[in-house]
């Protein structure tokens, strides 16, 4: 868990820094993210969506960025009155 966790970490720097590579023969975001790990933590990072489907994965991380965006929002509406 650990290992994985710091792994997504380093990848979400690289993102937020404009310095991860988005490979255009990778599928989706999931895929990019899934191979870069891989490339960092090796076997473990096989096991990230263990039992769930690529839907499920796509729910779960729309939810988790609508979340973000509604908490931002309610920041900015307090901001505003």
């Amino acid at each position: 868990r650990d290992i994985i966790l710091e792994g997504l970490d380093q990848i979400e720097k690289q993102i937020q820094d404009g310095k991860f590579e988005w490979r255009k023969d990778r599928e989706d975001v999931h895929m990019n993210i899934e191979a870069a790990l891989i490339e960092k933590v090796g076997e473990p990072a096989k096991k990230l969506h263990t039992a769930r489907s690529r839907n499920d994965q796509i729910v779960t991380d729309l939810r988790l960025w609508c979340r973000d965006a509604i908490d931002k929002i309610l920041i900015r509406i307090k901001q505003f009155q």
